[in-house]
């Protein structure tokens, strides 16, 4: 089983600190190249998709074999949840060495959709700060760039509420065999939320777990171990994420701070 490794980058920002997305075709190694080539394709072969994204470790070169997920992302207002299913699974079979392949459907609504108390569209961050255009039209090429700030926030201002709904999420994981990857998903957002409540301060940004953690432990050297303790479970997902409920607390008062000064409220 692979250990927390220091593996990752922050992003940079241009002259106006506006954030830089570290994303490049020349980055993808070449054991991904067929595999990102066939999801594409499949993809755009569909009627009514309109582009496809690649996000995650692959565009950024820092993918590793039997760890790193796929991820895409596509614009189409047509549901292909059946077809999605069955692609995951296809590319499962025929690329064993990806740990799963992730595909997030993006339609019209969702993109103009603003999660409170952002006041910008929350895909419309994903697409510009973290995602690589593959084939279709470049939507991310209209899109305003993103300061480091509140409207960065992915996980922190909600973690709370998922954190009440997650017993019933492990249960339904539990029957569906999926019970490790959600305690590996949970996990993941209160790292990536303890970066999220330091960010402005330290004005770097990340997705990147183990710098996320770093970021964190040292604002808050008092509870470097207990999210080390969680950093781990991200990748081994043996731990149940509901002993965690006082950390998630804190990070969530932590978040609403954030939220009262960004806001003013």
């Amino acid at each position: 089983m692979i250990e927390p490794q220091r593996i990752g980058r922050y992003l940079s920002v241009d002259e106006t600190g506006h954030l830089k997305p570290d994303l490049a075709v020349d980055r993808i190694g070449e054991v991904w190249k067929p595999l990102v080539a066939f999801v594409t394709d499949v993809l755009m072969n569909r009627h009514g998709v309109r582009s496809v994204y690649l996000r995650g470790s692959i565009p950024r070169g820092l993918a590793i074999e039997n760890v790193s997920d796929a991820d895409f992302m596509y614009l189409s207002d047509i549901n292909f949840d059946r077809a999605d299913a069955k692609l995951e699974q296809a590319a499962q079979a025929q690329f064993p060495f990806v740990k799963g392949l992730e595909l997030s459907r993006l339609d019209r609504a969702t993109l103009e959709m603003v999660r409170s108390p952002q006041r910008r569209p929350y895909f419309q961050m994903l697409l510009k700060t973290q995602c690589l255009l593959f084939a279709g039209d470049d939507f991310v090429r209209d899109i305003a760039p993103f300061r480091i700030g509140p409207e960065l926030v992915s996980h922190v201002f909600w973690l709370q509420g998922e954190y009440s709904r997650l017993p019933k999420l492990l249960e339904e994981g539990c029957k569906s065999g999926e019970q490790q990857a959600m305690h590996q998903w949970f996990s993941r957002r209160i790292v990536r939320s303890g970066l999220e409540i330091t960010m402005a301060r330290s004005g770097r940004f990340t997705r990147d777990l183990y710098l996320c953690y770093e970021q964190f432990a040292t604002f808050y050297p008092d509870r470097a171990e207990e999210m080390f303790g969680v950093l781990v479970n991200c990748l081994k997902g043996g731990e149940s994420p509901l002993q965690y409920g006082e950390l998630v607390a804190f990070l969530a008062r932590e978040g609403a701070g954030l939220n009262a000064a960004a806001f003013g409220q």
